[in-house]
């Protein structure tokens, strides 16, 4: 489910103001080895036939509605797809091939229900190239590449629901507050949770376009370790030069701040103790109140007289939330 509380990041309005980014996004061409895919196409005998030597966006919707009609067609639009996404860089696109050639019939038929089905369901269309038991529907093309092919599906429709998806953009909505969507390995429900947030995304901002929303996400995109919350340590609290980049996650920090408890209740007039008091605080400030539990005495709160008493129940070395 899609929690509804979760505003638009400014980051990303900032970034739809600051020029036309639709013409921007329509305007997207991009260089292509004609010969070499007209080869290994030749070679597999498969349909297909890239639009030219370079390849833009509008071409791609041009082939949309020919591939809802025809699996050769939706297998047209995948390659002129890949070879967009790639540019002149082969990758493993040879495989591709292969596993379409040895399944021609069968994966041009889901390539072309997908397409019809991007239009009104993404998660179906989704679970078609990636059924919920089992691999990718085509060898090597995984959500990163065929959400692609889902979105040219569309058209161009300013308001076609099947967007792109890759880490990039899963790491903008987790930064929003979507703590539990995917970093990856997304399933045809987070898609489809995916489609609805660009969607409320889009009329909230006021954009045109959901691909337009889509290409925001990944621009403004944090760095790859920005979900650990040691990286917010680094911009917010850290001052001196000695620095040390992570990362730990959300579950580290709560294990360092359980063990400093323990070691601050255990020896209060130690140097650990003096460091919870410190540290402990600036975990909290990290994870709100989420520190899980046990949770043992608060930073800086005054020393028990019983230490052991707090987080001993039974020899054996169990310890009890008292807080």
């Amino acid at each position: 489910m899609t929690p509804r509380d979760i505003a638009p990041p400014t980051v990303l309005s900032e970034w739809l103001a600051a020029g036309d980014r639709a013409a921007e996004l329509l305007a997207d061409t991009v260089g292509v080895d004609r010969p070499w895919w007209s080869e290994r196409l030749a070679d597999h005998r498969l349909p297909g036939v890239l639009c030219g030597e370079t390849i833009c966006r509008t071409d791609l919707f041009g082939l949309a509605d020919a591939a809802l009609t025809s699996p050769d067609d939706a297998i047209n639009l995948l390659w002129n797809t890949v070879a967009f996404c790639h540019g002149r860089r082969p990758g493993e696109n040879t495989r591709r091939m292969v596993a379409v050639a040895t399944d021609r019939t069968r994966i041009g038929g889901l390539l072309q229900e997908a397409a019809q089905a991007s239009r009104e369901d993404p998660a179906t269309a989704f679970e078609l190239l990636k059924p919920e038991r089992g691999g990718n529907t085509i060898d090597r093309l995984g959500p990163t590449g065929f959400t692609w092919f889902l979105y040219f599906a569309g058209g161009g429709a300013p308001e076609h629901p099947s967007q792109v998806l890759d880490s990039k953009i899963a790491r903008t909505i987790r930064r929003a507050g979507w703590k539990r969507f995917p970093a990856s390995a997304w399933t045809a429900d987070d898609y489809a949770g995916f489609a609805e947030l660009v969607a409320r995304w889009r009329t909230e901002i006021g954009a045109d376009r959901n691909d337009v929303v889509v290409r925001g996400l990944f621009s403004v995109s944090p760095p790859a370790d920005a979900d650990y919350p040691w990286q917010t340590w680094h911009r917010e609290t850290w001052t001196n030069d000695d620095w040390v980049n992570g990362p730990l996650s959300a579950d580290d920090l709560r294990q360092i701040y359980h063990w400093m408890a323990l070691i601050a209740d255990a020896y209060p007039m130690s140097t650990a103790s003096s460091d919870f008091a410190r540290i402990g605080r600036t975990i909290k400030s990290v994870l709100g109140e989420d520190v899980g539990a046990p949770r043992l005495r608060e930073p800086g709160a005054a020393v028990r007289d019983d230490s052991y008493g707090g987080y001993y129940d039974r020899p054996g070395g169990r310890y009890r939330n008292v807080g």
